[in-house]
């Protein structure tokens, strides 16, 4: 017989013992128990079921007493054709909207007959007036009916077909000196209120609620359908009897509301039957809302000892056997592993002449013969495996010194990195850049070698590499750890995989393009600047200017441009020659700068003329133009203020004092602006007025004749 046969056996019998053990043991116990623990049980199931259910109820209850007690709501009770009274009544309606759980509200006058109404989205914001109630609709008979009863209040669950909604309604009458104006309240969300008051499930448990017509009111049910559960096919709600098969359970529940209705602090318990099994039903009256709280219990959860007097004796037994296993084990498995595991442990330390003989019996004894064939397996193949290392690793050799003196030719970095990031090879070009010999790169990482955000950058690529097995070319700079060189390389990053298809390092390739990138940028700072002032030229103002009209439209707000001209510019020209007025350009640019925020645009135009666009005005025009108009004399005033010009002459330098002035035309433009030529000739316009009207001025297109 096999090992795994004797514990399972062993197992089984000792499992079989514990549960006749169990069994018998409790059997007894439990039954005693759980016909006292039934009727505690449930009184307090009740009582917890009553404060849950009443308290959201009472709390809304306050809320409404307080404000049918208002003078602005009574007035338009009274009156509410008058517009200004009923605007003072619905304001104050929305003020209690926000006090109330469900943050809505109605209101059903009796002069006029209106129906106000409002929920917590503020869906009917401005048109809280619904329709008017009339006494041959059917919808509205529960108007009529609550002013013909007594109550000061009434709590019932019905459907509002016109709003489509399903709420418990607290109905109370808004009177002023014994006279009745009409209904005023506030509805529940029925499904929140299941589902937060009522509907919290318990297993085994059911709840009802029905008022003293017997009529079904609520039930614990979180998924439960209103209209389909507690309605009749006739719209009326059901009967708590329709539930109940049995006379005698009918009967008990009508004495119960009649004692209850003259004793309301006391709760009755009685056995009934329920959808073919039997329960425990108690019952309780919530006098503050006319409701009875009925509380179903099946028999099976009110055996709350059932699993309690199992536990000791579980404990005790599980012990024992767990004795018992551990001993068995220890006898027959343990000890023999031990024995075979030292074995194998001087195995691995590279003890190869261990002599071992078979240990234990069946499944132990044959694996520790498999482990003596092994290690004689293991010392012929060590002696074959050592010839063939000296072997291979001669060639290996010989084939890296011819690797390297072809990668050491290539006018790139090359490089191999591990799973740890650490380099495992650098060509010769590698060890130059970093100023290192390989034997100081071999092992390091680029901790070592790199700047702070280099090393964010290459472990990012690298971890993509390494993690994800992708293939990945990118253009990057590189910075020194000391700060005294950055390069731009193009580097491509692929993995590399071992026999068994699992990456075991990356190889890297980056050559180095500084030099073109910087060629590349001298070319693109002629083609988009001013070679003077160094503002954007006209190409790139017409570019960005397009990206600032399209941002308008896109944010809704205004941005604006102006058009700028300097006054007595030619003069300096004439009488000083061009590298004087150089000079002035060179300045203005400079002043423009300074009066305008980094988002918007300097550009110089041509000669003498520059364009300013400003971005993200006011979204209103006046606020807008008063922004535009703000900046623009800024600039005035810094473009006005006096220049002085030193030239450098051949045999020495003068300097020179000049005032000048700008005229500048402004246009606004917005989501509703046309084009950027159009904003361009608008603002144009503006500034020859603001030269025709004696020069240095400001003018808007709009204010054009």
């Amino acid at each position: 017989m096999s090992l795994k046969v004797k514990l399972f056996i062993f197992m089984t019998a000792l499992f079989i013992l514990f549960s006749l053990t169990v069994w018998s043991y409790s059997k007894h116990v439990l039954e005693q128990i759980n016909e006292k623990w039934a009727e505690r049980f449930v009184k307090k199931q009740i009582l917890f079921d009553k404060n849950r259910t009443l308290l959201p109820l009472l709390h809304e209850l306050e809320i409404i007493k307080e404000m049918v007690k208002e003078p602005t709501l009574l007035a338009m009770a009274r009156n509410d054709k008058d517009p200004l009274l009923r605007k003072n009544g619905i304001a104050l309606l929305e003020a209690y909207r926000s006090k109330f759980q469900s943050q809505s509200y109605f209101a059903a006058f009796t002069k006029s007959e209106n129906y106000y109404f409002n929920d917590a989205k503020n869906s009917y914001n401005g048109k809280q007036f619904q329709y008017k109630l009339s006494s041959s609709q059917k919808n509205d008979a529960w108007f009529y009916d609550v002013l013909s009863d007594n109550q000061a209040y009434r709590i019932n669950v019905d459907t509002d077909e016109f709003l489509g909604t399903t709420y418990i309604w607290i109905n109370y009458d808004l009177k002023e000196n014994g006279e009745l104006l009409g209904i005023v309240g506030t509805g529940l969300d029925f499904t929140r209120f299941v589902r937060e008051s009522v509907g919290i499930e318990q297993e085994g448990v059911r709840n009802f609620f029905i008022n003293r017509h017997l009529d079904v009111q609520l039930e614990r049910d979180t998924h439960l359908k209103y209209d389909e559960n507690l309605k009749t096919n006739a719209g009326g709600h059901k009967k708590i009897t329709e539930f109940f098969t049995r006379v005698e359970d009918k009967d008990a529940i009508r004495d119960a509301i009649m004692y209850l209705r003259a004793h309301p602090d006391a709760i009755r318990t009685f056995w009934v039957e329920y959808e073919g099994s039997k329960k425990l039903l108690g019952m309780s009256f919530l006098p503050e809302v006319e409701w009875f709280n009925l509380t179903l219990i099946d028999e099976e959860e009110l055996q709350i000892a059932k699993d309690f007097s199992i536990f000791p004796m579980l404990c005790l037994l599980f012990l024992v056997i767990l004795i018992l296993v551990a001993g068995a084990l220890h006898f027959l498995i343990i000890k023999p592993l031990e024995k075979l595991k030292s074995s194998m442990q001087r195995v691995e330390k590279g003890n190869y002449e261990v002599d071992l003989s078979p240990l234990g019996s069946a499944e132990i004894e044959a694996l520790s013969q498999e482990f003596i064939k092994m290690i004689a397996y293991i010392r012929a193949n060590n002696v074959a495996l050592e010839e063939k290392i000296q072997e291979r690793t001669k060639g290996f050799m010989q084939s890296e010194a011819k690797l390297n003196t072809i990668l050491d030719s290539v006018d790139a970095f090359i490089y191999i990195k591990d799973v740890q990031y650490r380099y495992a090879y650098a060509n010769k070009r590698a060890c130059e850049h970093l100023e290192v010999k390989l034997e100081e790169i071999i092992g390091q990482s680029d901790e070592l070698f790199f700047d702070a955000k280099t090393i964010q950058m290459i472990r990012k690529i690298d971890e993509e590499v390494i993690h994800f097995g992708h293939k990945v070319t990118s253009e990057d700079t590189f910075v020194l750890k000391d700060h005294s060189m950055a390069i731009t390389c193009i580097s491509t990053k692929i993995p590399l995989y071992n026999e068994e298809g699992i990456i075991y390092g990356l190889c890297g390739i980056s050559t180095d393009i500084t030099e073109r990138k910087k060629s590349e940028e001298l070319i693109k700072e002629l083609a988009y600047h001013d070679s003077l002032t160094h503002l954007p030229n006209r190409r790139m103002f017409h570019e960005t200017f397009a990206t600032m009209i399209a941002h308008a439209k896109r944010m809704q707000k205004h941005g604006a441009l102006l058009v700028l001209d300097l006054d007595n510019f030619k003069p300096l020209n004439d009488t000083h020659g061009h590298n004087a007025g150089d000079l002035l350009l060179i300045e203005v640019a400079k002043r423009l700068r300074a009066c305008v925020r980094e988002v918007d645009l300097v550009a110089r135009f041509g000669g003498d003329e520059f364009l300013v666009a400003l971005r993200d005005l006011d979204e209103e025009e006046s606020a807008a133009k008063a922004e535009a108009l703000k900046i623009a004399g800024k600039i005035r005033l810094h473009v006005n203020a006096p220049y002085v010009l030193v030239l450098d002459l051949e045999d020495d330098s003068r300097i020179i004092t000049h005032e000048c002035s700008a005229s500048i035309g402004i246009s606004l433009f917005s989501q509703h602006s046309h084009s950027k030529e159009r904003v361009f000739s608008e603002a144009d316009k503006a500034m020859y007025l603001a030269k025709q009207k004696g020069r240095n001025r400001i003018e808007f297109y709009e204010e054009l004749g």
